[in-house]
């Protein structure tokens, strides 16, 4: 396939950018206004993919940037990173405020600009190493540090959800749980104004849901929480392992307690942790952050699965024993049709009689 030309800028529309850049870096908004009105794009932007609005944030001036994100939407990355992201890194509230507000005037949710990911591949996030390819400003937030916590709090109450997928299918919940930010954490719970919009029934590339996440964390109290508020306890990964499972290797007998009476049944018969009557304890691997002796808690959680084991072979005995009963049970005798007694009777010798002289 033949490759056209790229047109080379024309000169007016490089004057014109630098112009406009000039002013939104300054914060001189009256002069951005000015501009725009003549003509000049509000999101023209250099080689890089920077626009004014990405400028006005860079520097932090707030009303530049609020007037900028009422009359463009802006969706390319400057060095990988969105005005919003460019907002949140610089730790600045009140412009990203000004950036929801603009995206407001021009009529766009509060929710698509702020659960937007960056294009910035990074293998740290604040302290912590990490790769990724992508993620929302509320990720970032996360993994900064407790100083922090005010912008989480900002940007959820805004609409950014706990529960927005980066670029590798994990939320800013996983996030947390994974770089043990507890503050972080609640700050995300305990400020989302519908708990029911969170979308716990989301799993990472592996498959796993946040239960899986709050379990392999080693976050107990968090797992249970979830458990409450109505998470799908039977939920698979890709390796067809559920929470149940997990729960058994991590020792948690709280945990536990939920989650062996919410399980499928299908789920106790199919546990590889039995042989189909009797649990089996050399059959689990513990998880490593279980304490060596830690033997009351294996013990417990092993009678647990054991009990309900048990139950369950017990109902489905007594369900094969009612159904065999009711196989061995008689037919109903057929009841002979009684006859109007001005019917006629048929007697068996004239039907065969009849039946004969047909046949010759």
């Amino acid at each position: 396939m033949t490759d056209f030309p790229k047109l080379n800028r024309i000169k007016a529309d490089d004057e014109s950018m630098e112009k406009i850049h000039v002013a939104a870096r300054k914060g001189q908004t009256d002069e951005v206004r000015r501009l725009i009105e003549t003509g000049v794009s509000p999101t023209i932007q250099n080689r890089f993919g920077c626009t004014a609005l990405h400028l006005a944030c860079k520097f932090g001036c707030v009303d530049t940037a609020q007037y900028l994100a009422s009359v463009g939407e802006v969706h390319s990355s400057w060095h990988g990173q969105k005005p919003l992201h460019l907002a949140v890194m610089a730790n600045k509230m009140d412009l990203v405020t000004a950036l929801v507000d603009g995206a407001k005037e021009r009529g766009q949710t509060p929710e698509s600009l702020l659960n937007e990911c960056d294009e910035r591949e990074v293998n740290e996030i604040g302290s912590h190493v990490k790769h990724c390819k992508g993620q929302t400003a509320l990720h970032w937030c996360v993994g900064l540090g407790p100083e922090y916590l005010p912008m989480i709090k900002l940007l959820v109450q805004l609409g950014a959800s706990p529960t927005a997928k980066d670029k590798a299918d994990e939320t800013p919940l996983m996030r947390a749980m994974e770089f043990r930010c507890r503050e972080a954490l609640e700050a995300m719970m305990e400020n989302v104004p519908n708990k029911n919009s969170l979308r716990l029934d989301y799993a990472d590339k592996q498959g796993n849901s946040h239960l899986h996440w709050a379990i392999l964390t080693n976050c107990e109290d968090i797992a249970i929480r979830f458990v409450e508020l109505g998470i799908d306890v039977n939920m698979e990964d890709n390796e067809h392992t559920v929470p149940l499972y997990l729960c058994v290797r991590a020792a948690m007998v709280p945990l536990m307690k939920e989650l062996v009476n919410r399980s499928d049944v299908f789920l106790i018969q199919t546990c590889p942790f039995h042989n189909g009557t009797t649990v089996q304890p050399d059959r689990i691997a513990w998880l490593d952050f279980v304490p060596a002796d830690a033997d009351a808690a294996k013990q417990e959680v092993i009678q647990l699965l054991q009990e309900k084991l048990d139950e369950v072979t017990r109902s489905l005995n007594a369900g094969a024993d009612g159904a065999g009963k009711r196989k061995k049970k008689a037919a109903p005798a057929v009841k002979r049709m009684k006859l109007a007694p001005s019917a006629p009777v048929r007697y068996r010798s004239r039907s065969r009689t009849r039946s004969s002289n047909v046949a010759k």
